[in-house]
C-alpha cells in the first residue's frame, strides 16, 4: 500500500508542476499596460559596467491603461534603456521625452486577440498531453506492482480521476483567459 500513496503523491506532484507552469506562462498575457510591465520590470539594462534589472535603475509608473512612463534615476540611462526595450521584441516602441521615456502601448484588434487565443490553446493542449504522459507512466508503474485485477483497475480509476481533475483545471484556466482577452 506504501507504493501506491508513493504513485499516487508523485502523479499529483507532477501533475501540479504542470499546471504551475502552464499558469506561470499564461498569466502574465494581458492587453494592457500592467502585463507589460511585468516584462519591462524583468529588461536588463547596460550600466556601471555591467547589466541590472530595469526596476532597479528607474521608476515604472502606469499612466493609463495603454501607458507607461519610465523615469530613470540617472538621465545618462534614458538611452540605454531605450535600446533594452526595442531589442525585447515586445512590440512595442519607447518615445524618449528628455527627462523619461512614455511607451503607448498599441491596442489591439479582434483578430489580434484571436490569435492571441490560439497561442494560449496550443499551451493548453501541449499541457494536456503532458497530463496524459503522466497518468500513462503511472499506470505503467501500477502494472509493474502486479496488483490483483480488482485492486489494479481500482487504482488506475483514482488516477484517472487524478488526471480529470487536473485536465478540467486546465480548461479553466483557459476559460479565465480567454474571457479576459475578449473583453474589451
Amino acid at each position: 500500500m506504501d507504493e501506491l500513496n508513493k504513485i499516487f503523491s508523485s502523479c499529483k506532484k507532477d501533475m501540479k508542476i504542470i499546471l504551475k507552469k502552464l499558469q506561470e506562462e499564461i498569466y502574465p498575457i494581458r492587453l494592457g499596460s500592467q502585463s507589460i510591465l511585468s516584462f519591462l520590470e524583468k529588461i536588463k539594462i547596460k550600466c556601471y559596467g555591467t547589466f541590472l534589472p530595469l526596476i532597479e535603475v528607474a521608476n515604472i509608473n502606469i499612466i493609463d491603461n495603454m501607458t507607461l512612463k519610465i523615469q530613470p534615476w540617472d538621465r545618462s540611462l534614458i538611452s540605454p534603456i531605450d535600446k533594452a526595450i526595442i531589442d525585447t521584441n515586445l512590440g512595442i516602441m519607447p518615445t524618449n521625452k528628455g527627462d523619461y521615456i512614455q511607451i503607448n502601448i498599441p491596442i489591439i484588434t479582434e483578430e489580434g486577440r484571436k490569435n492571441l487565443i490560439k497561442k494560449i490553446k496550443k499551451q493548453i493542449e501541449q499541457a494536456k498531453i503532458s497530463v496524459r504522459i503522466i497518468r500513462k507512466k503511472n499506470n505503467q508503474s501500477i502494472k509493474k506492482l502486479k496488483l490483483a485485477q480488482d485492486l489494479s483497475k481500482s487504482v488506475e480509476n483514482r488516477i484517472q480521476k487524478i488526471t480529470i481533475e487536473y485536465i478540467q483545471n486546465i480548461d479553466n484556466l483557459f476559460l479565465y483567459k480567454k474571457k479576459e482577452i475578449l473583453k474589451i
